[in-house]
């Protein structure tokens, strides 16, 4: 009986383990950062889950730094245009205001698109987290399943 309750046991716990090994791999969300994250491969799966969230968080980082880099840039070409106003001429300041409004357009929409991003990025890690729970649950019932007689 115990022997029983034994390989009961570990046959869950060997196709759940499988299972969660695969998981990372099955859904890497961008291929050249997932490429990038994957060459220095972790034979268990802690390290590969540990490697996974390392490498998401190194992809909000450098987003980051990209986007403020871009924001930088444009506020920087605002503020350009706002001189260029302050000491226009009466014709061309029309033509000038209009560049900074579509400027300033353009910065708003680049922040409001950075923001959306990186809370995707951010939830990307939570989101993998939840998959593998998902898939061991469900490898769990399955494994239920199958020991107490049928599919």
């Amino acid at each position: 009986m115990n022997f029983t309750l034994f390989s009961r046991s570990m046959l869950a716990a060997g196709l759940i383990a499988g299972a969660v090994s695969l998981a990372p791999q099955a859904h890497a969300a961008d291929t050249t950062a997932a490429s990038n994250c994957q060459q220095n491969s972790q034979n268990d799966v802690i390290g590969r889950l540990a490697q996974r969230e390392d490498c998401l968080n190194s992809r909000v980082q450098n987003y980051q730094k990209q986007s403020q880099e871009a924001q930088a840039a444009r506020e920087k070409r605002l503020q350009d245009l706002k001189d260029k106003y302050a000491n226009a001429v009466a014709n061309q300041k029309a033509r000038l205001q209009n560049q900074i409004n579509n400027e300033q357009s353009k910065l708003t929409n680049m922040r409001d698109q950075q923001t959306q991003r990186l809370q995707q990025l951010r939830n990307a890690s939570q989101q993998q987290r939840d998959r593998v729970n998902n898939l061991g649950n469900k490898t769990r019932g399955d494994v239920n399943n199958f020991l107490n007689g049928g599919l």
